[in-house]
C-alpha cells in the first residue's frame, strides 16, 4: 500500500470500528483473476456520500478499474443482515428481471454481511455510476429543474407500478435456487414478519404483536397508566378501544381490484438517492443515471405504494403549525396540504442568528408550491402509465389521490401502540364516519376517501356512560394553545 493511499485512508471519515485498509484488501481480492494471483493495487480512496444507514466510498485502481463500496453505518447490535441481503437481492432483481429497463441500478459484484471480514463491517462492492446528485433540497432547484425532476420521478414510479410475478407480501430475498419473497423489512430495518398472503394477514399479525407485548409487559402494572412519565399517555382502556377499532376496520381497507396487483415499492425515492446524467443537468432535461439505496424495498399491493417522493412531502409542523392544525394528523407517508398562506400577521415570530427576525414568507410559499408540484406529479404518473404500458385504467391513473386513507391506515397499524395513541383521533373518527355511512353494508367495495384532516367530531353522537370517572380517562383541554392532560378522579380533576 502506497504512502499516499495510507494518508488518504487516515483522512477519510469512517465509523470507528471500520477498517478501510481491510476494505481495500477485500476489493483487491475481488478483482484478482484467480485465488493465487493479486489484483490491481488501489491508487485512491475517497468518500462519495454518507447517509443514515450507509457510507459510500470510491475506490480507484492501478488498471483503471473504479468501484463504489458501500459500508454499513450501523453497529453489530443494530445491523440486520436480513435487511442488507434483501436490499442486495432487490437491486439484482431490478437489473435482471427485465421489468425495469428505465430504472438504472448499479451492478453488484461482491458483498459480505458480517462484521468478521477484513473491513470489520458489512460491505457491498458495486459498479461506480457516472452521474451526480442534483441537490439536497428541492427548494434549491430552479422552477424548470423542479418540473423536470417531478417528471423524472413520476416516470420512475410508473415503472415500479408494473405487476411482479411474486404472490406474497414481503421483501425480496434469496431462496435455494431463485429469489423469493421473505419477511417484510422496513426502511429502518424493522422486520414485520411474514411473508404474508394478504394485507389482512399482515395487519392482524401487527395487532397481535401488540397484544403479546401487553401480556408480557403490562400484566404487572401498578397503575392504569401504561406510559406514566412519557408521551404519549395511554391507559389499558384506551389501548383496548383502539385495538378493537383498528381490528374492526381491517375489512374496510381491502383495496378495489385495480389496486391489488403486487408491485415493487422503493420507500425512499428522493433527490439524495438519485444520480443524474451530467449533461442532462446543464440542458435542463434531467435523465436519471441511477436510483440507489434500496433498503426497505417491499412487495406490496399497488395501493400501498402511493408514497410521494420525499422531496415533495410537506408536514403540518414546517415552517410552523397552521391555524387549526392537529399535530396528531402528521403522517410519514401522507403529506399535509398547505394550500394558502393564511393571514401573515398571525404568523409566529421567531428569530435566527444575531437575533434577526425570520422571514417565513419564502418557506410558506415553498410548501404551498409543493402542493401544486404533487398535482403535477399525479398527472405525470398517469401519463407514464399509458406511455409505458398503455394502461388506461382510470382507478390506477388517480392512485395517489385515492390512496390517502389506505396509506394512513397501513401506517398506523404497522406502527406500535404509541402510533395508535398519536393517531387516536383519526382512528376514532374514521371508524365512526364509516359506521354512520354504512360502508360496505351492501357488500360493495366502495373506495374510502376523505379530507386531508378531520375538523369536526362525529363521535359526539355517541352517549358515553363512563362519565362518572369509574376508570381513568386521559382528557385533553385546550387553553391558549397549550394542551393540559387531566385525569378525572371521582368528581375532582387532578
Amino acid at each position: 500500500m502506497s504512502p499516499e493511499l495510507q494518508v488518504q485512508i487516515s483522512q477519510v471519515k469512517k465509523k470507528e470500528w471500520v477498517d478501510l485498509q481491510g476494505l481495500v484488501s477485500c476489493a483487491t481480492t475481488h478483482l484478482a483473476t484467480s485465488p493465487e494471483s493479486f489484483g490491481p493495487s488501489c491508487a485512491s480512496i475517497s468518500l462519495l456520500g454518507r447517509g443514515s444507514y450507509n457510507a459510500v466510498y470510491k475506490l480507484e485502481f492501478s488498471d483503471g478499474t473504479r468501484l463504489a463500496a458501500s459500508l454499513s453505518n450501523l453497529d453489530e447490535e443494530t445491523f440486520d443482515p436480513k435487511a442488507k441481503r434483501s436490499e442486495i437481492e432487490t437491486m439484482k432483481f431490478v437489473r435482471e428481471s427485465g421489468l425495469y429497463p428505465d430504472i438504472p441500478v448499479p451492478e453488484i459484484f461482491a458483498w459480505d454481511t458480517t462484521f468478521t471480514n477484513p473491513a470489520c463491517a458489512p460491505y457491498v462492492l458495486m459498479e461506480l455510476i457516472s452521474g451526480r446528485a442534483l441537490a439536497n433540497d428541492l427548494d434549491d432547484l430552479s422552477q424548470t429543474q423542479q418540473f423536470s425532476y417531478v417528471k423524472s420521478v413520476a416516470r420512475l414510479q410508473a415503472c415500479l407500478s408494473r405487476p411482479v410475478s411474486f404472490d406474497k407480501i414481503g421483501s425480496i430475498t434469496s431462496g435455494d435456487e431463485q429469489r423469493v419473497v421473505g419477511p417484510l423489512m422496513t426502511l429502518t430495518q424493522k422486520c414485520l414478519g411474514g411473508p404474508y398472503k394478504s394485507m389482512k394477514d399482515l395487519w392482524r399479525a401487527q395487532l397481535e404483536k401488540q397484544i403479546l407485548r401487553a401480556l408480557q409487559e403490562w400484566c404487572s402494572a401498578e397503575t392504569d397508566f401504561l406510559n406514566p412519565h412519557l408521551e404519549p399517555q395511554c391507559t389499558p382502556q384506551m389501548f383496548a378501544e383502539l385495538f378493537q377499532l383498528l381490528s374492526s376496520l381491517i375489512p374496510h381497507f381491502q383495496p378495489q381490484k385495480s389496486y391489488l396487483p403486487l408491485v415493487l415499492h422503493h420507500p425512499d425515492i428522493a433527490l439524495r438517492n438519485i444520480l443524474f446524467d451530467e449533461s442532462s443537468i446543464s440542458s435542463g432535461d434531467l435523465k436519471i443515471a441511477a436510483l440507489i439505496d434500496w433498503g426497505g424495498a417491499q412487495i406490496l399491493p399497488l395501493m400501498f405504494t402511493a408514497k410521494y417522493p420525499d422531496d415533495l412531502r410537506t408536514t403540518g409542523e414546517y415552517p410552523f403549525e397552521p391555524p387549526g392544525w392537529d399535530h396528531n394528523e402528521d403522517w410519514d407517508t401522507v403529506p399535509c396540504d398547505w394550500t394558502s398562506t393564511g393571514d401573515p400577521s398571525q404568523w409566529p415570530r421567531a428569530f435566527g442568528p444575531g437575533n434577526k427576525p425570520i422571514d417565513f414568507a419564502p418557506r410558506v410559499h415553498a410548501v404551498i408550491s409543493k402542493f401544486y408540484l404533487r398535482t403535477y406529479f399525479n398527472a405525470c404518473y398517469a401519463e407514464n402509465l399509458y406511455a409505458l404500458d398503455a394502461d388506461v385504467d382510470l382507478a390506477r391513473a388517480t392512485l395517489f389521490r385515492d390512496a390517502t386513507y389506505y396509506m394512513k391506515f397501513h401506517e398506523v397499524v404497522c406502527g406500535d401502540w404509541k402510533s395508535w395513541v398519536r393517531h387516536k383521533t383519526w382512528i376514532r373518527e374514521t371508524y365512526w364516519r364509516l359506521r354512520l355511512a354504512g360502508h360496505r353494508a351492501r357488500g360493495s367495495q366502495e373506495l374510502i376517501i376523505g379530507p386531508n384532516m378531520y375538523r369536526e367530531n362525529v363521535e359526539e353522537s355517541v352517549c358515553d356512560l363512563g362519565i362518572s370517572g369509574e376508570y381513568p380517562v386521559i382528557v385533553e383541554y385546550e387553553l391558549d394553545s397549550v394542551t393540559l392532560k387531566l385525569v378525572p378522579k371521582g368528581n375532582v380533576l387532578v
